[in-house]
């Protein structure tokens, strides 16, 4: 019998920081349905009448209900994590106690570091034995008080579990009560401190601005300019279309975007604003300021850019990137792509399997539930791995919880002889990636490839060859990259960093943008290590007859490496699987690329 049955080696203090957050989240909640209530008087005592009225408040009364019953599970959960970690504490006592009891009776440790009492008469090996039941009682007894625990937070999770499944239509972007159909034209109206613009359905385009001269705040709606009061809180909600709404950079306004059908393009400024992406393909860049992004339904690219954000992807496969700034961000259904950036952030995985990296900075990460791939990138952090086959590229310092696999990883610098050319946002989100790949075994042995030929090259330090990354801008072309090569080791790649669905030959793929980047990586490999596959793929695969082989070699696909149909068309092995766009989507856990 090992000394460790005197040893809960419980992690008690986690228990009380679970459950002050847990009775935060019920005191929110309850304190959410007074904010309802009151905020909704304002509409319904003002004449409103009709069906859409009804409709309302009967939405009202729900929305209340569940959330006085969201507070009330959420201090059940935060009342029985308390008693389970008093529990602890007490048994941990009592068997200190015993431990105490027989500390003077001689041991021995194996090679193993097991234990063997040497007890020296027969009242030292009834006293052993003694200690020994009573820590087994004292052990059996928390047991059963923990399976109660236990069994009361399952149980209350489960119902909070149908209260999430209940709204997560709404949460998502559907609508919420019986709305009257969107009319052709805008509409807006002044409730309180809120000024509320209905664009109608119909692709729109929004831009809202700030009057140097007077402070107003202007909104122009396809061309229609609508001026509201400094100090006004604007919300725009589009309707049905594909629409756009833009703060432009450095514009401190606060808005509320609430996006609806369609894949919407939705860029804040400098204040601290609230987006909703609705259902489609949305697109969020956040802006400055502390910001409040939902993507909704649909695969949507969320950047919450500088501030202290709260992003989530919604239900469906979504990227989500934090950068800069204190973030909060969740994955929410599906297989998404999770980045910290630069601060220390939290991520949630959330269901599904998902791609988690927390970037620079003391970052807290929890897979959730699936098969995830965190990288923990440079910092003090901590990894929940969660449910699921996961695993954790991590410094040797991180902590890691959980998790099937776990491989360290000694992080190196991103190379300084590659550049990256642009607008701040820009050069923030690029940096995102290339920390990821600083991150990566397949990505430092990429960086690593592509700095020594830079360094090796020109003659006593002069005319190096250099590497440039761009911001990609083709409005014939908008979804795409490139890598080029000016024949003289000047290297350029112009990267779409919102490009995570790529149009193949057999049909679309998902994936996290650091692919694509990665992509037009593996080309400037070839450019450098004169690898680049030459002429056109005549090949098995009937839906890329005529592409370019330097493509699929990139991508990491078979090519006719011999100009010999008769044998099997195989990876180029002058590439390095690894150094390709499969290889770092296979370490991802991303889906993989069947087709350029």
């Amino acid at each position: 019998m090992g000394a460790g049955i005197f040893d809960l080696r419980d992690q008690v203090d986690e228990l009380d920081a679970a459950a002050t957050q847990w009775a935060a989240v019920g005191t929110a909640l309850s304190g959410a349905g007074d904010d309802v209530t009151s905020g909704a008087r304002a509409v319904l005592d003002a004449g409103w009448e009709g069906e859409t009225r009804d409709s309302f408040d009967e939405h009202r009364r729900a929305l209340v209900t569940d959330l006085d019953t969201g507070g009330d599970l959420a201090g059940t959960v935060a009342r029985h994590l308390t008693l389970a970690a008093g529990s602890v504490r007490v048994a941990q006592g009592r068997l200190d106690e015993q431990w105490a009891s027989i500390v003077t009776v001689p041991v021995h440790y194996g090679p193993g570091g097991e234990l063997t009492w040497l007890p020296r008469d027969e009242a030292e090996q009834k006293a052993v034995n003694d200690a020994i039941d009573r820590a087994g009682e004292i052990r059996g007894s928390l047991d059963t008080a923990l399976d109660e625990d236990r069994a009361a937070i399952a149980d209350t999770v489960a119902q909070w579990e149908s209260l999430s499944t209940r709204w997560a239509s709404v949460a998502n972007g559907a609508d919420p009560f019986d709305l009257p159909p969107d009319a052709d034209g805008v509409g807006a109206i002044t409730v309180g401190d809120r000024t509320i613009f209905n664009t109608g359905a119909g692709d729109d385009t929004v831009t809202i601005t700030i009057d140097p001269k007077t402070g107003e705040q202007v909104v122009t709606i396809n061309g229609q300019v609508y001026r509201v009061p400094a100090g006004q809180h604007v919300v725009v909600r589009v309707g049905e279309g594909d629409d756009t709404v833009t703060v432009p950079a450095g514009t401190r306004v606060d808005v509320t975007v609430l996006g609806s059908d369609g894949d919407d393009r939705i860029e804040t400024g400098g204040g601290d604003d609230t987006v909703l992406g609705g259902s489609g393909d949305d697109q969020v860049k956040g802006g400055a300021g502390n910001d409040r992004v939902s993507g909704g339904a649909g695969r949507d690219y969320v950047d919450g850019q500088s501030g202290d954000d709260r992003l989530s992807g919604g239900t469906g496969d979504d990227t989500v990137y934090g950068l800069d700034g204190d973030d909060r961000i969740s994955g929410g259904d599906g297989w998404d792509y999770l980045e910290g950036g630069a601060g220390d952030d939290r991520l949630d995985g959330g269901a599904g399997g998902d791609t988690l990296s927390g970037g620079t900075g003391d970052d807290t990460v929890f897979g959730g539930t699936g098969d995830d791939t965190t990288y923990t990138g440079k910092g003090d952090d901590t990894v929940h791995a969660g449910t699921g086959d996961d695993t954790t590229y991590a410094e040797a310092g991180d902590v890691v919880r959980g998790g099937e696999h776990r491989v360290t990883v000694e992080l190196k610098d991103v190379p300084s002889a590659i550049r990256v050319e642009g607008s701040p946002e820009f050069q923030a989100r690029v940096r995102a990636d290339l920390e990821l790949l600083a991150s990566s075994p397949a990505g430092q042995r990429m960086l690593d490839n592509l700095a020594h030929n830079i360094d090796d090259s020109g003659f006593l330090g002069f005319n190096k060859d250099t590497l440039t990354i761009r911001e990609y801008s083709n409005p014939d072309d908008p979804d795409n990259s490139t890598a080029s090569n000016d024949g003289h080791g000047n290297y350029v790649i112009n990267y779409n960093v919102a490009l995570d669905h790529l149009r193949t030959g057999g049909g679309g793929v998902d994936g996290p943008p650091v692919a694509v980047l990665y992509h037009e990586f593996a080309h400037v490999y070839d450019y450098a290590n004169d690898t680049l596959a030459p002429g056109d793929y005549h090949g098995d695969d009937p839906d890329n007859q005529g592409t370019p082989n330097r493509e699929r070699e990139a991508a990491g696909l078979p090519i006719d490496h011999d100009d010999d149909p008769s044998t099997p068309e195989i990876i180029d092995p002058d590439h390095p699987y690894e150094l390709t766009e499969n290889g770092l989507r296979e370490e991802l856990g991303a889906p993989h690329r069947d087709h350029y």
